[in-house]
């Protein structure tokens, strides 16, 4: 397994998880508009992961494990499990 931070937290940006704590720790903008610099469109298909993580850096606290499991559930509502 890849580490988390490697992982691509919504196909939509192609961004990691990394990538999404980074742009979230430099804006000071909401949730619903942040999420576009991550994915770059309006869907929902990576609301839970990127609402989850967006929280955790706004509190400072990143819990890698269920940033991976919230990616993974997804990943099985859609179908498909790779990687």
């Amino acid at each position: 397994m890849n580490k988390i931070g490697d992982k691509i937290i919504c196909e939509c940006g192609d961004k990691s998880v990394d990538e999404a704590i980074a742009l979230f720790s430099e804006t000071t903008l909401p949730y619903k508009k942040a999420k576009k610099l991550v994915t770059g469109c309006n869907k929902t298909c990576c609301r839970r992961p990127l609402m989850r993580l967006f929280d955790m850096v706004q509190f400072g606290e990143i819990d890698y494990d269920e940033i991976d499991f919230l990616i993974e559930q997804r990943k099985i509502k859609e179908g498909g499990d790779d990687e």
